[in-house]
């Protein structure tokens, strides 16, 4: 299958926040047309005006009507996970490669930027990867060293937080068990490796890191926060940006390529 069909098909599943709210701005808004429905006894007819969109008959909606047509939006908000695209973190073919010529560095304001307002350049969208998606598993929060869990717990002390262990991670018992129960016992939860795991916590339709804002997708423990999620690089930043990475922290780098593709580094 072609790349740009691939993801085509992919980005196709949602509407933008942006016109989300756009269409929920306007007045007496009816996205459906529902013919010959028993609930109306009519037929919903959508006939734009400048006033707005209009109901059965070319008339404004009664009551019942509008209730009908909130139900029906808040159903598939539902089923698109609330407008909040399938980005598949770690899929290669939802982003075609950008040529060097239009690589910007990936620095903290740019990553910022993005992956605040537009990750996966998905407008309205943010921290992606601090969220789990029981449906479209693509990563685990984990796992993060014993080293930086007894460092965190340090730090959480000295500010007169009294975080136990168990309130920071997750341990494999406790996962596998939300795993079976959450996550359709997706096998990566049955792997000691994926151990100890950052806890999480039910955010709408998803699950999301325990020190997530999901008001404005920024990390509550971002000077502390483990090397984990200090290091990570999805799929879009490595095909649309040019990143230091651990091993060459001084230089922006090409790194969606392998590492003896001398010619494109």
């Amino acid at each position: 299958m072609d790349d740009n069909n691939n993801n085509s098909n992919k980005q196709k599943k949602t509407l933008s926040l942006d016109e989300l709210l756009a269409m929920e701005s306007i007045e007496n808004f009816d996205p459906f047309y529902i013919p010959n429905d028993s609930r109306t006894g009519g037929m919903l007819e959508k006939k734009s005006t400048n006033k707005g969109v209009f109901g059965t008959n070319g008339k404004t909606p009664t009551l019942l009507e509008k209730h009908i047509q909130k139900e029906e939006l808040r159903e598939v908000k539902k089923e698109n996970k609330f407008y909040l695209p399938v980005l598949s973190l770690n899929d290669e073919t939802m982003w075609q490669t950008k040529p060097m010529s239009e690589r910007t560095y990936f620095t903290d304001e740019v990553a910022k930027e993005t992956c605040l307002t537009n990750c996966c350049n998905a407008p309205g969208v943010f921290s992606a990867c601090c969220r789990l998606d029981p449906n479209d598993l693509e990563h685990i929060l984990g796992p993060v060293t014993e080293k930086w869990i007894k460092r965190f717990l340090n730090h959480s002390q000295k500010k007169g937080l009294n975080y136990k262990r168990s309130d920071v991670v997750i341990d494999f018992e406790e996962g596998k068990l939300i795993g079976d129960a959450f996550f359709n016992g997706h096998p990566i939860f049955s792997k000691p490796t994926s151990y100890p795991m950052m806890r999480i916590q039910a955010m709408g339709p998803r699950f999301g890191c325990k020190f997530l804002n999901p008001d404005n997708g920024m990390c509550g423990i971002y000077p502390v926060r483990p090397d984990m999620c200090s290091g990570y690089l999805c799929q879009y930043v490595k095909k649309s940006f040019l990143v230091k990475t651990k091993s060459h922290p001084n230089t922006y780098k090409r790194v969606d390529v392998g590492r003896n593709d001398k010619e494109n580094e």
